[in-house]
């Protein structure tokens, strides 16, 4: 399949590699100091992201962001995962910034385009089996205020200042927003496989700010977040891919390089045509007409992060079980496909969604 991008979507790719290099330049020492710091991000590069108008890609620009669509977050977030940037513009920009643009939280919007508030989605919980329509926590009315009851996991990023929160009310499910230190919000933060900060929110008698959307809002937005995410993993899988290549091509053993043997060529051959395939799937759903966006982007999800973890794992018996350590890139890379993989739902849950559309 042949695809170029326009001057605008490759200026914005451009970009986007600029400040790849300039904030991590292939070093992973960089990626690390970033990790280990508080957030579980840099907050130095979050602010270059949003003088940069990066923050704002999935917002209209009538509620002044870029306004980006689909070829457009493809272009971002691939380059974002090559990379392997420590900064959650997925998960902290791309979803939050969908939901309030789609919803009624225009207000809370300059925050996140300027960097200055971060926000994450709290709808996961424990019993919902990555079933979004499955929701616990409870929202009853408070005199003329919203107070909401219930624990929501794998809240990303964990220290996020603003929280959209979803909740069942009398009138079905609403997304609300919620300030994290809020009387009655407790976190308990933790470390996710690929270093990001999550935490597990338990809402007891917590009082809700501005309600901004529904259950629609939320399931309107999953086909752009599938199509993210997987962009994100095919630039991940790319950079696996690249550097085992590499690392095969000069690795010594029986006097000759790795490479020379035939079995490994058979298993570079194998990850080469899974990232192909990967690559011509993610095309489909970014040029599928609309009434086929939401299955081919479920379709996508769910094969992309397959072939990926495929892949990643191809990498790591490559490189022997040096492949998973911290010194070297693949093991990184690994373990964020394993994250992105799950991202409003696993790879089961986008292939029962696209057989579902059929």
């Amino acid at each position: 399949m042949n695809f170029e991008l326009n001057e605008d979507q490759a200026l914005l790719k451009a970009a986007v590699e600029r400040f790849v290099d300039n904030a991590y330049g292939g070093d992973l020492t960089a990626r690390r100091a970033a990790r280990l710091a508080t957030p579980g991000f840099a907050a130095a590069h979050w602010a270059r992201l949003a003088d940069t108008g990066l923050l704002g890609l999935a917002v209209s620009a009538t509620n002044g962001g870029l306004g980006g669509g689909r070829i457009e977050l493809m272009a971002t977030l691939e380059a974002l995962g090559r990379g392997l940037v420590a900064e959650p513009v997925l998960e902290a920009a791309v979803i939050p910034g969908l939901l309030l643009d789609a919803g009624a939280g225009a207000a809370a919007l300059p925050g996140l385009i300027d960097g200055t508030r971060l926000f994450a989605l709290a709808h996961l919980e424990r019993e919902a089996r990555h079933n979004l329509a499955r929701v616990g926590t409870t929202a009853r009315a408070d005199g003329d205020g919203i107070i909401l009851d219930g624990t929501k996991i794998a809240v990303t990023p964990g220290l996020a200042d603003q929280l959209i929160v979803s909740a069942k009310g009398p009138d079905g499910i609403g997304l609300y927003l919620v300030a994290a230190d809020a009387p009655g919000v407790d976190l308990r933060t933790y470390r996710l496989a690929d270093g990001a900060v999550a935490a597990e929110i338990t809402l007891r008698g917590a009082r809700a700010g501005a309600r901004i959307g529904d259950l629609a809002t939320l399931l309107a937005v999953v086909p752009l977040v599938r199509l993210a995410a997987t962009a994100e993993i095919l630039g991940l899988m790319a950079l696996l891919f690249d550097t085992t290549l590499a690392y095969v091509k000069t690795r010594q053993q029986f006097g000759q390089p790795l490479g020379r043997f035939q079995v490994i060529q058979h298993r570079m051959t194998d990850a080469y045509v899974l990232v192909e395939q990967a690559r011509s799937q993610l095309l489909r759903a970014v040029l599928a007409p609309e009434a086929d966006f939401a299955r081919a982007a479920a379709g996508a999800k769910s094969f992309v992060a397959e072939a990926a973890l495929s892949v990643g794992h191809t990498a790591v018996q490559m490189h022997g079980g040096m492949g998973l350590t911290d010194e070297l890139v693949i093991g990184h890379a690994l373990k964020r496909v394993r994250v992105l993989a799950l991202c409003l739902g696993d790879s089961a849950a986008a292939l029962t969604d696209y057989a579902a559309a059929a």
